[in-house]
């Protein structure tokens, strides 16, 4: 039995989307597009300093990306959507030492997590199939 799963785990795992051909490193295209979402995040949070880290950011994405930036829109909105979800209680939190009874928001870990948020990594690979073509042709 043992035997039989270990022999059907690679079909099955070759048999969902990757976009990570063989398990190497991300396309430039997966890069651009994911960072995008987290910069994206960042610009939404209130602390400044992420602010502007996120808009230089998304700046510098934009700048490099091959293809249209219209299709990086929908990335943004569900971002958006996930921040909103934050803002209400979704936001990981940790003890904070200095302020017992109170958590300590992180704003960063949240970022960077949103990009495997299911309405979010749908809006990402949708991104990635638009894009993909005008980045082998580079």
């Amino acid at each position: 039995m043992r035997a039989a799963l270990l022999l059907l785990v690679p079909a099955i795992a070759g048999c969902t989307p990757d976009t990570n051909p063989a398990g190497g490193a991300r396309t430039q295209v997966q890069r651009d597009v994911e960072s995008y979402a987290i910069a994206s995040c960042l610009t939404q949070q209130a602390e400044p300093y992420l602010k502007d880290q996120g808009d230089a950011w998304a700046s510098v994405v934009v700048q490099r990306m091959h293809g249209d930036i219209d299709v990086l829109a929908g990335i943004a909105e569900q971002v958006q959507r996930e921040n909103t979800k934050g803002a209400n209680g979704d936001m990981a939190v940790m003890r904070d030492e200095t302020r017992p009874g109170q958590g300590k928001p992180l704003p960063v870990l949240h970022c960077g997590e949103v990009i495997d948020r299911p309405a979010v990594r749908a809006a990402i690979q949708k991104a990635i199939a638009a894009l993909r073509p005008s980045y082998e042709s580079r």
